[in-house]
């Protein structure tokens, strides 16, 4: 009698484990297929950016150690806004703020993408100095955008292919690259620099968009 009854409490029990394992698989399948999480652009970038060793305060990026970009940069979260300009004194992290905007739609909202700053020179330096560290030293970033190759067309210094998107860097005297993409999001660095007018075609900004 005590076999039997043993033996009849043991199957639950193991049926109860079973039923957890298969639980256990099937909420990590279905994990996958979850929306990422509602980020703003601030909060975005305090979860996953690092800033490289050259950074004058190297390490995770804090929104406390420049509170003042983040109205500027979570303004833009609101669907009805559709321009932000941004006034500011030079060195006060204009530029991340919009490489923190880059790498969340990389990341939450793919969308092609245009990056303009003043010359074409200035776009290849930004790329290789500021954008560049940030792609490889955030992992999801890295994960999405494959290593520079001189032969490989999805990542070049001024054209860099993620999925459901791409950035576009160009120069703001170069006409051709202004009109040459199709862009959701257009990012200006640096506007001050920007000629009065792309070549013979008019304001940059103007023709970019």
């Amino acid at each position: 009698d005590d076999e039997a009854n043993t033996g009849g409490q043991e199957k639950p029990e193991k049926e109860a484990l079973d039923d957890e394992r298969v639980n256990a698989f099937v909420d990590r399948i279905f994990s996958r297929f979850a929306p990422p999480a509602k980020l703003t652009y601030s909060q975005w970038a305090e979860s996953n950016v690092i800033l490289p060793d050259y950074s004058a305060e190297p390490g995770p990026y804090r929104i406390e150690r420049v509170p003042y970009m983040k109205e500027p940069m979570d303004c833009l979260c609101d669907p009805n806004v559709r321009t932000a300009v941004w006034l500011f004194a030079a060195r006060t992290t204009k530029s991340q703020g919009l490489i923190n905007i880059l790498g969340y739609h990389i990341d939450q909202d793919p969308a092609p993408i245009l990056m303009i700053r003043p010359t074409v020179d200035d776009a290849q330096d930004f790329s290789k100095e500021r954008i560049a560290p940030i792609l490889e030293d955030v992992p999801a970033l890295a994960a999405k955008i494959s290593e520079p190759k001189s032969r490989e067309s999805s990542n070049t210094i001024l054209h860099k292919k993620f999925p459901g998107g791409y950035i576009v860097m160009v120069g703001a005297n170069a006409p051709r690259g202004l009109r040459s993409w199709d862009s959701r999001i257009i990012l200006c660095d640096e506007v001050d620099g920007f000629p009065a007018s792309a070549g013979n075609e008019g304001d940059p900004i103007a023709l970019a968009t």
